[in-house]
């Protein structure tokens, strides 16, 4: 059960196809359960709520993973897994919960660490109240590349991980072991990320050792130990420029859409208006979504370009499409709406 880092974005191989490799090669038969299988793929068009579409997205091209069931939604919080637990429990009747929750609650501002820390005993003492006998791995919450508009994240961060072993080991019982998993120690966000944040190829690695280890030494006496080399350099996912660029013009409003490239975590936009001779002006965040709905400060002529991304990675920008609003001015500039991070910050703050 997680987030966006166990999800993960098409064309990753997720770090519960690792494990499950390692699994496999240790001889240990294991059955993977949840409602939902596949990575996340972009919606088509931006919604105005701002949050991304959970769909069942492709793996890296060329990987199979058979019975890839999971309970990880990009997006995921702590705050939402804590009512859905015993439903999910139930359903799928595990035996192991493996959770990586609780980012999005401390970044989000959902949740302070206390608030978060009192989150992660509801959910497991609802999960226990539906299999008294469930065992439990929960990992802390990964650090990330500084944010300028969260400054103080860092700092809530260490406080939540510097508390939960304690609070883990106080709900844990012999029929119901409480397994800390450290993520935090281990995962370098500058080196085991592709935006700073969400794993690349060698990040998925450590996570998936993090959890191995964990099951390993807790369940199997440190026979199940991660094998595998971790790799020290990761594996790019190269992405191609996006095409079929389009424009609608209804109002004061253009629906721009462009085709979807395979995993991309974002797309910029560039807009200039080109009566009053300025430049393009870049979107504030990547765009989650292959389209979005932008409202014109006026009556004029046009141009928008659209390039694809993937973390630090940018493809060339399309050619420019001209385009004319014959719809009065009613704000002052270009992007000056408000910004709704649920909506546009991907790369930089959602998981």
């Amino acid at each position: 059960m997680g987030d966006s880092i166990s999800h993960g974005l098409e064309g990753d191989y997720t770090w519960r196809y690792r494990l499950a490799r390692h699994f496999a090669a240790c001889g240990e038969p294991v059955r993977f359960a949840g409602p939902w299988t596949g990575t996340c793929a972009l919606p088509d068009l931006a919604s105005e709520e701002g949050a991304a579409e959970v769909r069942a997205g492709g793996y890296r091209p060329g990987i199979v993973f058979p019975g890839d069931r999971h309970h990880a939604r990009w997006g995921g919080l702590m705050d939402e897994a804590r009512g859905g637990v015993a439903d999910a429990v139930a359903a799928h009747r595990p035996d192991h919960l493996m959770v990586a929750l609780g980012f999005n609650d401390l970044a989000w501002g959902v949740s302070g660490p206390e608030r978060l820390l009192a989150h992660v005993g509801e959910f497991v003492r609802r999960a226990r109240a539906v299999r008294p006998d469930l065992r439990f791995l929960v990992a802390d919450v990964v650090r990330r590349t500084p944010l300028p508009h969260l400054p103080h994240l860092p700092g809530i961060v260490e406080a939540y991980n510097a508390r939960l072993p304690g609070v883990l080991a106080a709900l844990s019982t012999p029929d119901s072991p409480v397994v800390p998993v450290g993520l935090a120690a281990v995962y370098d966000p500058y080196a085991d990320t592709y935006d700073g944040l969400h794993p690349n190829s060698a990040g998925e690695f450590k996570i998936a050792k993090a959890f191995a280890d964990a099951y390993s030494r807790a369940f199997h006496g440190g026979r199940l130990d991660f094998a595998t080399p971790v790799p020290a350099v990761a594996e790019p996912l190269p992405i191609r420029p996006p095409g079929g660029l389009t424009v609608a013009v209804r109002g004061s409003t253009a629906r721009v859409s462009w085709s979807r490239v395979f995993g991309a975590s974002g797309y910029w936009l560039d807009l200039r208006d080109v009566d009053a001779g300025t430049g393009f002006e870049r979107s504030p965040l990547p765009i989650a979504a292959c389209g979005c709905d932008l409202r014109l400060p006026g009556a004029g002529t046009y141009e928008v370009r659209v390039s694809a991304a993937r973390g630090d990675q940018e493809t060339a920008p399309t050619r420019a499409v001209r385009f004319a609003c014959r719809v009065p001015a009613t704000s002052p500039g270009l992007f000056r709406e408000p910004v709704d991070r649920r909506q546009y910050d991907w790369v930089a703050s959602q998981v």
